[in-house]
């Protein structure tokens, strides 16, 4: 068992993007009810909306499957992956969090793992991968975006300026 489970989330600008944040979702919802973690952070903020958080959609669902509300911790800052691990780590001292499961989708897997691994050295972190809804021929261009943008992060490091 860890101490928490984070789930990223995703944009609200196109239907696929949302189906991502409720896989995603539904995977942690699983791992909770398997007793894999006795809290779960949701973490998205306004990014592409305005009158929910990536967060609080993620925590409705999370609660439709009845996860308790005192189990949540919604996470509404962050706009990008480095926001995610970045405010992530934050709420994992405040609340003396030693391990964690990140959900996210497969093609965003790698990405995250070398983001958090670098913002949240000193805990122990696993990387799971959620269902995804894309087709073999979508998730290509999904891939060498993630590619791209973790050589971009190797280069040219983390800026902790834009979270």
């Amino acid at each position: 068992m860890v101490d928490v489970i984070i789930c990223l989330g995703d944009f609200f600008n196109e239907l696929k993007k949302v189906k991502n944040m409720e896989l995603r979702t539904k995977k942690s919802v699983k791992l909770y009810k398997q007793h894999k973690a006795k809290k779960i952070i949701f973490t998205g903020g306004f990014r592409t909306r305005k009158d929910i958080s990536e967060a609080e959609y993620m925590e409705n669902i999370a609660i439709k499957f009845n996860i308790p509300r005192k189990d949540i911790i919604l996470e509404e800052r962050a706009n990008t992956t480095i926001g995610n691990a970045y405010y992530c780590n934050k709420i994992m001292k405040k609340k003396n969090f030693k391990s964690a499961i990140i959900i996210t989708s497969p093609h965003h897997i790698k990405r995250a793992k070398y983001i958090f691994e670098k913002i949240i050295p000193s805990k122990k972190l696993e990387f799971v991968e959620c269902k995804h809804n894309l087709r073999f021929f979508e998730a290509i261009p999904c891939h060498i975006t993630e590619i791209k943008d973790i050589l971009k992060l190797k280069i040219l490091g983390i800026n902790l300026t834009k979270k």
